[in-house]
């Protein structure tokens, strides 16, 4: 191998063995070599038949995108919120009258019947009024009948009659009041259902509407949910839903919105909704259980929906990239559209795209109007 020695390269030895270094010599130097060192390399290029740059710089600018061929889908659009279960017939039973117990006559978990007595307060001194009054109203029968023989057989005044007449059957009306009263001091069963919670101790003094046992029916069972008044035009009775018990394992079940409460709750700003479980299977519902209420208040059939993380906006629209044929090459195009409702990550597109269009799913971040892509 050999090697050449320029006249540049040879300056700047001797200038170096004489101890003088000029920095503009040395730059110029340095120039020269590197432009005979570009010539050398296209040279080299021009012989290995290298592509075209223009080619090459054109190429890298084609970008790779993924597209979502647009169809018509239904969208339905849910409001969520959080509701419990209730039932018709759940219930605190409560005292009457006041005194103190004498008797608990079911315990936590019994089945009880409509009518059953489930405890007796202490009603010793209307008793008495009542036995009283039974002593009283017999003698006032002997009379009344005594004087119906008589006044039949024409014997005795009118008035006499009448008065005997009348002071029985206002004693017979005494001792029915009393009785109704009498009846005060159970406390009955108001359907049939089971003895959830049995409240307070034998020997208590409780007061007309102490609670004594709490009743829970297992029928009749329905989700109730609190919904904020800026929906009280949309949600109406008959809407279609879908419930969640999680504590029942998050499994999903139809239902339908049976009453819309007319008045707004002035402390939360929301109405009460009643649902109905659609689901004829037999959940084991217990009061009070969180639910989760989506209630459909959207449906549109046919609708162009995407996702909606490739909508863009700017100052003034909304829009999104889609592939237009430009020749024999694909190329990006900016397609203003109108959005309409939003649910689950998906939007509603009113206007600006058409069935089959191909809207850029990935890669849209990287291109510009008009550039070539490549699928």
């Amino acid at each position: 191998m050999k090697y050449s020695i320029t006249p540049a390269i040879l300056a700047l030895t001797l200038l170096a063995a004489c101890g003088q270094k000029d920095p503009q010599a040395e730059l110029a130097a340095l120039k020269k070599e590197q432009a005979e060192n570009q010539a050398k390399i296209a040279a080299l290029e021009a012989k290995a038949g290298s592509t075209d740059t223009a080619a090459t710089a054109a190429a890298a600018q084609i970008v790779p995108v993924s597209v979502l061929n647009v169809k018509p889908a239904d969208f339905k659009s849910y409001l969520e919120v959080q509701g419990r279960v209730d039932f018709d017939q759940n219930a605190t039973v409560s005292a009457r009258s006041g005194g103190s117990l004498t008797s608990l006559r079911v315990q936590r978990g019994d089945r009880v019947r409509k009518g059953q007595v489930l405890a007796t307060i202490d009603a010793g001194v209307l008793e008495s009024n009542i036995a009283e009054l039974r002593t009283r109203l017999d003698l006032a029968r002997v009379v009344y009948e005594k004087q119906k023989r008589l006044w039949d057989q024409k014997i005795g005044t009118e008035i006499q009659f009448l008065q005997a007449k009348n002071n029985y059957e206002a004693l017979q009306r005494n001792l029915s009041t009393l009785g109704r009263q009498r009846e005060l001091y159970n406390v009955t069963a108001p359907f049939a259902g089971t003895a959830d919670e049995v409240l307070p101790k034998l020997g208590e003094v409780v007061a007309p509407g102490t609670p004594v046992v709490r009743l829970v029916s297992g029928t009749g069972g329905k989700i109730l949910a609190d919904v904020s008044e800026s929906y009280s035009g949309s949600i109406k009775a008959g809407d279609k839903a879908v419930v969640a018990i999680p504590d029942l394992g998050n499994q999903e079940f139809p239902a339908t919105v049976r009453v819309v409460s007319s008045s707004i709750n002035p402390t939360s700003r929301t109405f009460t909704t009643e649902l109905r479980l659609d689901s004829k299977s037999k959940l084991q519902l217990r009061p009070n259980m969180v639910a989760t209420v989506r209630i459909l208040n959207y449906n549109r059939p046919n609708a162009t929906v995407i996702p909606v993380d490739l909508v863009q906006r700017d100052e003034q629209n909304s829009y999104v990239y889609v592939v237009e044929q430009k020749g024999n090459q694909p190329v990006a195009r900016k397609r203003v559209i109108k959005t309409g409702a939003t649910y689950n990550g998906e939007v509603e597109v009113t206007s600006g795209l058409s069935a089959n269009d191909k809207v850029i799913s990935a890669g849209y971040q990287n291109i510009n109007e008009g550039q070539v892509v490549s699928l």
